[in-house]
């Protein structure tokens, strides 16, 4: 059935960057469509946006293909609260939107009906209005700062070098933090 839809080019970059067409990458094109224009954004050519993914599924990738908030570039920050929520916020201005799917967006209608199945969730979501799926409203969000670069040292124990603000110091050797945990050593030891 993919096949015979026609995706606008946005989404068929998605698509490209994700794999294969699902309900989950439809959410997050939806939501990343939503998002970017509550706040009349584009894509993010370095950190200009800032990505809070309120889950690890298939939507964020839309975010990523369309927005550029990628984990690399230090704009995209994973909550595991297994929602399908995602706030945008845009450094220059500090403005930011929450666009949270509903919870009745992909309900066949009736209680009786039930979910709706898979291709009739991705025709819903490619044809339904944007106040039909999601709430969106503008939030206050504190921003974090732009990514920075830290010296790599290696690892007393293993000798993998690790970011050194993510190492442990003990005894005057830096360990990566699963060998710290192995040896029983944490913060301030």
């Amino acid at each position: 059935m993919e096949a015979t839809r026609e995706l606008p080019d946005d989404l068929k970059r998605a698509l490209e960057f994700h794999g294969h067409l699902c309900p989950g990458l439809l959410i997050g094109y939806r939501a990343a469509m939503a998002a970017s224009h509550a706040l009349g954004v584009g894509a993010s050519a370095d950190e200009e946006l800032v990505l809070i993914a309120e889950n690890d599924s298939c939507s964020v990738d839309a975010f990523q293909a369309m927005l550029s908030t990628t984990f690399g570039k230090g704009n995209l920050i994973f909550r595991d609260y297994g929602k399908q929520v995602f706030t945008l916020g845009e450094r220059g201005s500090g403005r930011a939107v929450r666009v949270a799917l509903r919870q009745d967006a992909l309900d066949a209608g009736t209680p009786a009906a039930g979910m709706l199945d898979r291709d009739e969730k991705i025709d819903r979501l490619l044809r339904a209005e944007e106040q039909d799926l999601f709430n969106i409203n503008s939030v206050r969000l504190e921003l974090p700062a732009k990514a920075s670069i830290h010296a790599t040292v290696p690892c007393s124990r293993c000798g993998e070098g690790a970011m050194e603000t993510r190492t442990i110091r003990s005894g005057g050797s830096s360990f990566c933090l699963p060998c710290a945990g192995d040896l029983g050593l944490s913060a301030g030891s």
